[in-house]
């Protein structure tokens, strides 16, 4: 399921470039549901030793009004918004109990705003579309150099690894939630026009992702985890969230 927010402050919005932990910060707030706000702190919904947290979230949707490059920081208008996705019902259930209570208002970093706008969209998915991709989509390997030191090395949408590791990652995360393997296992995506490469910093650690427009081609079990739960790795950090093209601009 899709969530759209708006967020609205008496003043211009000021966020860090990299500003994806304050965003994830401030949904992890929002679950006010102690048993289920440690689960997905925590713990996730593992598979072969990994965890998955099923959702994702955008940047924000509107473009910076000035971009500070001094203090390295956006100048967003007052009104901003975003998506976020997630598998779980319970997940949209426990934030929108909170925003329901909200009195105060909402600290988006520094900045102090109250929820403008709340919207559920309800896409309907098919086994083949043109998706925008409103986070950056990312996925790496993790290598060994000659000086036998790791390395982590992020595939571009041109190499076909970027594609095999996105099905795979897909896989993984239907058999986390699941127990089980998908019936059908089949996926592919296809970069069209405007891929952009990102590079964003979480926690001092520097991330390289792909936004842009993607044809994506796959089972029914595999398009429904994509649109919920993301493309690629690191989607709870805010990468990989995919909405039908015409939502991209709505």
């Amino acid at each position: 399921m899709l969530c759209k927010i708006s967020f609205s402050s008496d003043e211009s919005i000021h966020l860090p470039m990299s500003y994806n932990y304050i965003i994830q910060s401030v949904l992890y707030r929002f679950i006010n549901e102690e048993s289920y706000a440690d689960f997905m702190h925590n713990k996730g919904y593992s598979f072969n030793k990994r965890s998955y947290k099923l959702f994702s979230f955008s940047n924000v949707l509107e473009k910076p009004s000035f971009i500070d490059r001094e203090k390295k920081r956006f100048v967003f208008p007052k009104d901003i918004s975003l998506y976020f996705s997630s598998v779980n019902n319970d997940f949209f259930k426990y934030v929108f109990n909170s925003i329901i209570n909200i009195d105060e208002g909402v600290n988006i970093g520094q900045n102090k705003a109250v929820i403008s706008k709340i919207e559920l969209i309800r896409q309907n998915i098919s086994q083949k579309e043109t998706v925008a991709a409103m986070s950056p989509i990312t996925t790496y390997s993790t290598l060994l150099t000659s000086e036998n030191r790791k390395k982590t090395y992020y595939y571009n949408p041109d190499e076909e690894e970027f594609s095999l590791n996105i099905r795979k990652n897909l896989i993984n995360k239907y058999m986390a939630l699941y127990g089980d393997e998908p019936a059908n296992d089949e996926f592919r995506i296809v970069p069209k026009k405007n891929i952009r490469e990102s590079i964003i910093k979480y926690k001092g650690f520097i991330i390289k992702g792909y936004t842009g427009s993607f044809d994506i081609e796959g089972s029914q079990e595999l398009m429904d985890m994509a649109f919920c739960a993301g493309l690629g790795s690191k989607n709870s950090q805010g990468l990989g969230l995919i909405v039908k093209e015409n939502l991209a601009n709505r």
